[in-house]
Protein backbone atom coordinates (compact mmCIF):
# COMPACT_ATOMS: atom_id res chain seq x y z
CA UNK A 1 0.00 0.00 0.00
CA UNK A 2 1.44 3.24 -1.09
CA UNK A 3 2.56 5.67 1.94
CA UNK A 4 0.38 8.29 2.31
CA UNK A 5 1.84 12.14 2.24
CA UNK A 6 0.95 14.29 4.72
CA UNK A 7 1.19 17.52 2.87
CA UNK A 8 0.93 20.17 6.05
CA UNK A 9 4.19 18.21 7.43
CA UNK A 10 5.87 18.19 3.71
CA UNK A 11 5.07 22.48 4.05
CA UNK A 12 6.76 22.61 6.79
CA UNK A 13 9.75 21.01 6.14
CA UNK A 14 10.08 22.99 3.38
CA UNK A 15 9.72 26.36 5.83
CA UNK A 16 11.98 24.72 7.83
CA UNK A 17 14.66 24.56 4.82
CA UNK A 18 13.67 28.10 3.64
CA UNK A 19 14.83 29.14 7.35
CA UNK A 20 18.18 27.72 7.17
CA UNK A 21 18.50 29.41 3.47
CA UNK A 22 17.40 32.32 4.89
CA UNK A 23 19.69 32.52 8.01
CA UNK A 24 22.99 31.55 6.25
CA UNK A 25 22.76 33.47 2.83
CA UNK A 26 19.56 36.43 3.41
CA UNK A 27 15.98 35.93 1.82
CA UNK A 28 17.75 37.05 -1.52
CA UNK A 29 19.30 33.88 -1.36
CA UNK A 30 16.22 31.73 -0.69
CA UNK A 31 15.11 30.66 -4.37
CA UNK A 32 12.63 28.38 -4.85
CA UNK A 33 15.75 25.93 -6.50
CA UNK A 34 17.68 26.00 -3.33
CA UNK A 35 14.45 25.77 -0.69
CA UNK A 36 13.91 23.04 -2.45
CA UNK A 37 17.57 21.46 -2.71
CA UNK A 38 17.71 21.87 0.93
CA UNK A 39 14.62 20.30 1.67
CA UNK A 40 15.62 16.99 -0.20
CA UNK A 41 12.06 17.37 -2.56
CA UNK A 42 12.00 18.02 -6.10
CA UNK A 43 11.43 21.41 -7.66
CA UNK A 44 8.18 20.56 -9.16
CA UNK A 45 7.09 19.40 -5.64
CA UNK A 46 8.13 22.41 -4.07
CA UNK A 47 6.00 24.39 -6.76
CA UNK A 48 3.08 22.59 -5.78
CA UNK A 49 2.80 23.60 -2.38
CA UNK A 50 4.54 27.20 -3.10
CA UNK A 51 3.61 28.53 -6.99
CA UNK A 52 5.74 31.52 -6.26
CA UNK A 53 8.85 32.63 -3.94
CA UNK A 54 6.51 35.34 -2.03
CA UNK A 55 3.95 32.32 -1.20
CA UNK A 56 7.00 30.68 0.39
CA UNK A 57 7.87 32.75 2.55
CA UNK A 58 5.14 34.20 3.51
CA UNK A 59 3.75 30.94 4.84
CA UNK A 60 7.62 30.42 6.27
CA UNK A 61 6.66 33.49 8.32
CA UNK A 62 3.20 32.64 9.28
CA UNK A 63 5.09 29.14 10.46
CA UNK A 64 7.56 30.78 13.19
CA UNK A 65 4.53 33.16 14.42
CA UNK A 66 2.48 29.55 14.78
CA UNK A 67 5.37 27.67 16.68
CA UNK A 68 5.84 30.54 18.82
CA UNK A 69 2.21 30.67 19.76
CA UNK A 70 1.91 26.99 19.99
CA UNK A 71 4.70 27.21 22.37
CA UNK A 72 3.73 29.77 24.49
CA UNK A 73 0.23 28.06 24.81
CA UNK A 74 2.10 24.90 26.05
CA UNK A 75 4.33 26.84 28.84
CA UNK A 76 1.07 29.01 30.33
CA UNK A 77 -0.76 25.29 31.00
CA UNK A 78 2.09 24.15 33.11
CA UNK A 79 1.58 23.64 36.28
CA UNK A 80 4.35 26.10 38.19
CA UNK A 81 3.75 29.22 40.82
CA UNK A 82 2.80 32.08 39.05
CA UNK A 83 6.18 34.04 38.74
CA UNK A 84 7.77 30.84 37.84
CA UNK A 85 5.73 30.38 34.79
CA UNK A 86 6.06 34.32 33.82
CA UNK A 87 9.77 33.80 33.59
CA UNK A 88 9.66 30.41 31.87
CA UNK A 89 7.29 31.97 29.30
CA UNK A 90 10.03 34.63 28.45
CA UNK A 91 12.89 32.12 28.67
CA UNK A 92 11.09 30.36 26.11
CA UNK A 93 11.19 33.28 23.46
CA UNK A 94 14.63 32.63 23.47
CA UNK A 95 16.62 30.22 20.97
CA UNK A 96 17.79 28.07 24.04
CA UNK A 97 17.53 25.11 21.55
CA UNK A 98 18.67 24.39 17.87
CA UNK A 99 15.08 24.44 16.94
CA UNK A 100 14.15 27.20 19.16
CA UNK A 101 17.47 29.03 17.55
CA UNK A 102 16.09 28.89 14.45
CA UNK A 103 12.49 29.96 15.19
CA UNK A 104 13.85 32.97 16.53
CA UNK A 105 16.52 34.04 13.81
CA UNK A 106 14.07 33.53 11.24
CA UNK A 107 11.88 35.65 13.47
CA UNK A 108 13.65 38.67 13.48
CA UNK A 109 14.88 38.51 9.82
CA UNK A 110 11.11 38.49 8.77
CA UNK A 111 10.36 41.03 10.80
CA UNK A 112 13.15 43.24 9.06
CA UNK A 113 12.49 42.07 5.82
CA UNK A 114 9.08 44.00 6.23
CA UNK A 115 10.84 47.30 6.12
CA UNK A 116 12.87 46.04 3.63
CA UNK A 117 9.84 45.55 1.76
CA UNK A 118 8.39 49.19 2.25
CA UNK A 119 5.67 47.33 4.19
CA UNK A 120 4.49 48.88 7.54
CA UNK A 121 4.92 45.94 10.15
CA UNK A 122 1.87 45.00 12.63
CA UNK A 123 3.04 43.48 15.98
CA UNK A 124 -0.17 43.06 16.80
CA UNK A 125 0.69 39.85 13.97
CA UNK A 126 3.78 39.34 15.55
CA UNK A 127 3.15 36.25 17.98
CA UNK A 128 6.13 37.41 20.16
CA UNK A 129 4.05 40.91 21.19
CA UNK A 130 0.84 38.74 21.55
CA UNK A 131 2.62 36.76 24.31
CA UNK A 132 4.28 39.15 25.69
CA UNK A 133 0.80 40.98 26.47
CA UNK A 134 -0.71 38.11 27.28
CA UNK A 135 2.04 38.30 30.34
CA UNK A 136 1.44 41.75 30.97
CA UNK A 137 -2.14 40.89 31.44
CA UNK A 138 -1.18 37.94 33.91
CA UNK A 139 0.68 40.43 35.96
CA UNK A 140 -2.11 43.19 36.40
CA UNK A 141 -4.13 40.00 37.09
CA UNK A 142 -2.00 38.45 39.84
CA UNK A 143 -1.68 42.57 41.15
CA UNK A 144 2.00 42.07 40.67
CA UNK A 145 2.75 45.10 38.03
CA UNK A 146 3.67 48.60 40.32
CA UNK A 147 0.66 50.54 40.63
CA UNK A 148 1.80 53.72 38.81
CA UNK A 149 2.71 51.56 35.93
CA UNK A 150 1.99 52.82 32.12
CA UNK A 151 0.82 49.02 31.17
CA UNK A 152 1.28 50.20 27.26
CA UNK A 153 4.54 51.50 28.03
CA UNK A 154 6.09 48.20 29.69
CA UNK A 155 4.57 46.25 27.29
CA UNK A 156 6.57 47.72 24.90
CA UNK A 157 9.34 47.87 27.41
CA UNK A 158 9.16 44.40 27.60
CA UNK A 159 8.78 43.53 23.65
CA UNK A 160 11.77 45.90 23.01
CA UNK A 161 14.17 43.89 25.91
CA UNK A 162 13.35 40.18 24.82
CA UNK A 163 13.90 41.26 20.84
CA UNK A 164 16.55 42.71 22.06
CA UNK A 165 18.29 39.59 23.99
CA UNK A 166 17.25 37.66 20.71
CA UNK A 167 18.95 39.70 18.24
CA UNK A 168 22.40 39.87 21.18
CA UNK A 169 21.97 35.91 21.18
CA UNK A 170 21.72 35.70 17.55
CA UNK A 171 25.05 37.89 17.33
CA UNK A 172 26.77 37.19 20.00
CA UNK A 173 25.89 33.14 20.56
CA UNK A 174 28.97 32.85 22.76
CA UNK A 175 27.07 34.86 25.43
CA UNK A 176 23.85 32.47 25.02
CA UNK A 177 23.30 31.30 28.69
CA UNK A 178 20.80 30.08 30.06
CA UNK A 179 21.11 31.46 33.98
CA UNK A 180 22.34 34.95 32.29
CA UNK A 181 19.45 34.97 30.28
CA UNK A 182 17.06 34.32 33.60
CA UNK A 183 19.08 37.11 35.53
CA UNK A 184 18.49 39.72 33.18
CA UNK A 185 14.52 38.71 32.79
CA UNK A 186 14.05 38.79 36.49
CA UNK A 187 16.42 41.93 36.92
CA UNK A 188 13.57 43.86 34.57
CA UNK A 189 10.73 42.20 36.20
CA UNK A 190 12.00 42.96 39.36
CA UNK A 191 12.03 46.78 38.38
CA UNK A 192 8.51 46.25 36.76
CA UNK A 193 6.66 44.62 39.69
CA UNK A 194 5.64 45.21 43.08
CA UNK A 195 7.03 41.88 44.41
CA UNK A 196 10.48 40.44 43.40
CA UNK A 197 11.04 37.59 41.29
CA UNK A 198 14.44 36.33 42.53
CA UNK A 199 17.93 37.57 43.24
CA UNK A 200 19.82 38.64 39.88
CA UNK A 201 23.72 37.75 41.65
CA UNK A 202 26.20 37.51 38.99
Amino acid sequence: MPKLTNHEEVKQSIAEAAWKIILEQGLGGASVRAVAKEAGVSLGALRYYFSTQEELIAYSRELVYQRTAERMRRVFKLDMPPKEKIVQVLLNLLPSSEEKRLEVEARLVFKVYTRHKGDKFDAQQDSVYLAIKEVMSYLVLLNLLKKDSDLHLETERLYCLMDGLALDAMIRPELLEANRMKRIIIYHLNSACSEEFGTTGW
